[in-house]
């Protein structure tokens, strides 16, 4: 089961590319699930956007049509819960969905939080992550791979300032070649991978 933390759903909803993660993941939409409280931003935001998770009624649109297909999160494991919420820089959210995952043989916790990731690196919980994690710039790698560079920034620039990292991997016009892209975003991941070792993430379309 892959467990979508809120961050990366709401960025991934605003560049148009949530609609593509079945594809991205080589999986499908049950065997997705989201934070349950998720749900009922989603549809306020549809009616009017809180220019926090949700700036456009279009991502909140995309949004709430995705979540609809998805599973419904377990329940986590209590202990494992607590420990993970002591940590300052994993929210609740979070916590929830790291520990979901962490109980699941087969969980994949996606996120674009970085903070919480180099918290989690360095922490003594983080060989129970290993190998589940996958951040938001190992998707955005799969769409320049599978989509190409013009489909990529087509989506993501119009939003891209959601999104610091990103932002600068586009390129001060956002008009960044294939190469550059593929540099920027590998410089992320790599970053992101050197929080401990064995490493967090996973391995998506052999990146």
């Amino acid at each position: 089961m892959f467990y979508i933390d809120v961050d990366a759903l709401c960025k991934l909803a605003h560049w148009g590319i949530l609609p593509d993660l079945p594809l991205l993941l080589n999986s499908s939409w049950d065997q997705m699930a989201t934070v349950s409280s998720l749900r009922y931003r989603v549809e306020r935001a549809i009616k009017s956007p809180d220019g926090k998770l949700f700036r456009t009624k279009e991502a909140a649109i995309s949004a709430n049509d995705c979540i609809k297909k998805m599973a419904q999160p377990g329940c986590p494991d209590e202990n494992l819960l607590v420990q993970l919420v002591e940590i300052p820089q994993v929210n609740p959210g979070e916590a929830v969905q790291l520990a979901l995952a962490a109980m699941d043989p087969n969980g994949i916790f996606i996120t674009g939080d970085k903070r919480a990731l180099r918290a989690i690196g360095t922490h003594q919980l983080s060989l129970k992550f290993t190998g589940k994690v996958i951040c938001v710039e190992q998707l955005l790698m799969c769409c320049l791979d599978l989509k190409g560079r013009d489909w990529l920034l087509s989506h993501v620039c119009p939003m891209r300032e959601i999104d610091k990292a990103v932002s600068i991997v586009l390129g001060s016009r956002c008009d960044a070649q294939p190469d550059d892209l593929k540099t920027g975003l590998e410089s992320y991941i790599n970053e992101i991978r050197s929080f401990c070792n064995p490493p967090l993430l996973a391995k998506i379309n052999a990146l």
